[in-house]
């Protein structure tokens, strides 16, 4: 019976924690950063001030927590299996692409406030770094995987590959191609692994022999 009231106590506390960093994520994205008061989350998730302290820390200890519910929201998990066991070069540089989009797509908004923020904000620098540290190791994971299928080209070194992966698919490169040129988010997806494709796959060689 004893178990039972701790399982139940820690599922409440897990709820509590996410309600409290959804209650964060929504008020970054709209007021952003600066301007959001640990008593605003707190008014926000419907807890005691005491109550974000411990579960989460500080203000900025909940950062490196958000990074995960964006991942969870961007559903970087599912999207991240698709790049490993893709089987041709071109479908794992799709669904890297893909990945990319997604965490743009839902969580853009929370992304350019994070980062709108960082200069002015030495707490943010840690949350910053690690969503900047997890977007190199997605596009040194897909490069990899498009060795392991022989498709990367032969001309490319796999660390210059991996750099023009993350730096075409960042959040600034991403938040430019739909806000600066207008794109919506297929053409733009469609027109990076275009890009992408001629810059760093091996050319595919037809029945006939002759390279696509």
């Amino acid at each position: 019976m004893s178990e039972v009231r701790l399982d139940r106590r820690e599922r409440m506390a897990q709820q509590t924690r996410g309600d409290i960093l959804r209650a964060a994520r929504r008020l970054f994205a709209e007021r952003g950063y600066v301007a959001t008061s640990i008593n605003d989350i707190a008014e926000e998730a419907g807890v005691a001030i005491q109550t974000i302290y411990a579960r989460l820390g500080s203000k900025g200890g909940m950062l490196l927590a958000l990074i995960d519910l964006i991942d969870e929201e961007a559903r970087v998990g599912p999207l991240a299996e698709d790049v490993t066991s893709a089987t041709t070069p071109l479908a794992t540089l799709r669904a890297s692409v893909r990945l990319t989009r997604s965490f743009q797509e839902r969580c853009g908004d929370i992304i350019d406030a994070l980062f709108s923020a960082a200069g002015a904000e030495p707490e943010l620098a840690d949350a910053v770094a690690e969503g900047q540290r997890r977007h190199r190791q997605g596009a040194r994971i897909t490069i990899d995987r498009i060795q392991d299928l022989h498709g990367l080209r032969k001309d490319v070194a796999p660390e210059r590959a991996q750099a023009l992966l993350a730096l075409s698919t960042n959040h600034e490169a991403w938040r430019e191609l739909i806000t600066g040129y207008h794109l919506d988010w297929d053409q733009a997806e469609d027109w990076l692994v275009d890009a992408l494709s001629r810059a760093v796959l091996a050319p595919q060689r037809n029945k006939s022999g002759t390279a696509n």
